[in-house]
């Protein structure tokens, strides 16, 4: 499953516990491609940083969906797909 749309906001280097590991993340609000309206909360792991600016359009694979049972919402933890990581 993927994610795709347009870059709200970012917030780099964070860092969370992923399957028993410490990960370093990237926080993204993203708008959805099809229906802007929609937005979703993605977590892009093992990424200080991604190679892209707020209003930039991205997309994310998808490796697990989480609900916060607390406040209902739904996060994405995602990876950048290997063709958009920057090279370097």
């Amino acid at each position: 499953m993927t994610r795709a749309g347009t870059i709200l906001e970012k917030e780099p280097g964070l860092k969370t516990i992923f399957q028993g590991e410490e990960h370093p993340y990237v926080r993204c609000l993203i708008a959805d491609t099809v229906d802007p309206d929609r937005h979703f909360v993605c977590r892009v792991l093992d990424e200080d940083d991604i190679p892209f600016s707020i209003g930039e359009h991205i997309t994310l694979e998808v490796i697990k969906v989480v609900t916060e049972r607390r406040s209902g919402v739904v996060r994405f933890d995602c990876r950048l797909p290997k063709t958009q990581q920057q090279i370097g």
